[in-house]
């Protein structure tokens, strides 16, 4: 919280006082019983936010639970506006929630087919002046303990007058609820909480307070191009990431879609990533990873999970590479057009001179074939035919040499694979000449040629 309010995102926090005294005058106020208790008897935190309610000194106040997640799909609409004006039409209107997910807005009301609408306690906007000059509402106190939660306490006094509690609201700014049973794997939440944040919610979760599905659900937008790119890095440098997106920005063969990934960077690259992709939105999937996964975990969920047709072509393009020349997809489209099922490139490398030509008869018999180079093109659904645990070694996901994890198992499964001989990738390695990253990548490489062949 220290550094929240260093860097300007919280301008205070305010903690609750531990007076006896001041927790009595509270409750008092609120609901003119004598209690001491801080906590509700169904066993809720009461006092620390009514404290909270009275600290604040503006007209409205927006109250949230802190595991409550806000898509914003349009970030110029005003839903603080939209949400005050209930109050301005209603003079009765006590509290206005934020949207839920929806399809389109509805309107809002006061009641459903089930009477008056609860306070939504998750997420609500509320007239200060307004609830105070309500107070105290009814309540009971038991051996010192508030026997109902103040929303609660709300409900009942809400039936039993003229002020409302409303439901509606435009979905384009709406809140998702995050029940506890997530909070156990915060690698499956913060899934969530990245599409959430580049405005992907899916279809299951449209009229639902509380997170649905699973993370490989909330997993979209899906690519279903006929060419989908995987291009991921991290720190990778801006004028590289810069050069390789205009590449791919500038091929005249269209049908392509792209799944974008920053491995967590902290030195501007994802944010420098979601600038040049929002020129490019709808054929740009932009993954944003929390904590760092590698670049073969990266592409197995961006293929397998981000990607929907089995027979799209995936082209891996490393983001700190290039494609050379604006016809590289329509070169690579010739490949598949005469009955390619996989291709293996020739790229131009700018550490050396070098030539290889990729074996694609028995690749694993020839320490890989050169099958890794460069540009690499498959069918989705040879990449999902690869058994996980082979692309694993010991539970952990392959980093050196991640390459030949995937390709040996691509061309031998392939039943058409061709070697595109023009050189249309530009590729600058890193650590080539560190004789500590050779010896463990020959390490890792006769490891990998020695498991069983696919079919």
């Amino acid at each position: 919280m220290d550094r929240l309010l260093t860097d300007g995102i919280v301008d205070r926090v305010e903690y609750a006082p531990e007076d006896v005294g001041e927790v009595s005058a509270t409750f008092k106020r609120w609901f003119s019983v004598d209690a001491t208790d801080t906590h509700a008897a169904n066993g809720q935190q009461l006092f620390a936010t009514l404290h909270g309610f009275d600290a604040c000194n503006g007209q409205y106040i927006l109250q949230l639970d802190s595991d409550l997640l806000i898509g914003r799909a349009d970030v110029d609409y005003d839903y603080l506006a939209d949400m005050m004006e209930v109050f301005e039409q209603d003079r009765g209107a006590l509290f206005v929630p934020l949207s839920i997910s929806r399809k389109k807005p509805l309107p809002y009301t006061a009641s459903g087919r089930r009477g008056d609408w609860r306070v939504e306690v998750r997420g609500c906007l509320f007239d200060k002046e307004r609830v105070d000059s309500v107070l105290p509402i009814p309540n009971t106190a038991l051996d010192g303990t508030v026997q109902t939660a103040w929303h609660r306490a709300f409900d009942d006094f809400i039936r039993s007058s003229d002020y409302r509690s409303y439901r509606g609201g435009d979905p384009r700014t709406c809140a998702v609820h995050v029940p506890n049973e997530w909070k156990s794997d915060p690698e499956e939440l913060f899934v969530v909480v990245d599409r959430i944040e580049h405005g992907h919610i899916p279809p299951a979760q449209f009229g639902m307070v509380d997170l649905q599905r699973t993370a490989n659900d909330w997993m979209g937008p899906k690519r279903k191009e006929l060419f989908v790119f995987i291009i991921a890095g991290r720190n990778v440098d801006p004028g590289r990431f810069k050069q390789c997106f205009d590449s791919l920005a500038a091929q005249t063969d269209d049908s392509w879609g792209a799944v974008l990934i920053d491995d967590a960077s902290d030195n501007g690259f994802g944010e420098y990533a979601e600038l040049l992709a929002s020129s490019l939105r709808n054929k740009i999937t932009l993954i944003r990873n929390h904590s760092r996964k590698g670049l073969l975990r990266n592409t197995w969920e961006a293929v397998t999970r981000y990607c929907d047709d089995p027979e799209s072509v995936i082209i891996t393009l490393d983001a700190d590479d290039a494609l050379i020349g604006a016809g590289v997809l329509t070169r690579i489209r010739e490949g598949y057009e005469r009955g390619a099922d996989a291709t293996g490139g020739s790229m131009l490398r700018l550490d050396k001179e070098a030539t290889y030509v990729p074996n694609l008869e028995d690749p694993r018999g020839n320490r890989g074939g050169a099958v890794w180079q460069h540009l690499r093109t498959f069918k989705k659904r040879l990449f999902d035919a690869i058994r996980v645990n082979d692309l694993k070694f010991d539970g952990e996901w392959i980093e050196l040499a991640n390459d030949w994890a995937f390709m040996l198992p691509i061309v031998e499964m392939a039943m058409n694979p061709v070697h595109i001989s023009a050189k249309h990738y530009l590729y600058e390695p890193a650590n080539q000449r560190d004789p500590d990253y050779v010896d463990e990548r020959d390490r890792v490489i006769a490891r990998i040629v020695s498991r069983p062949q696919y079919e």
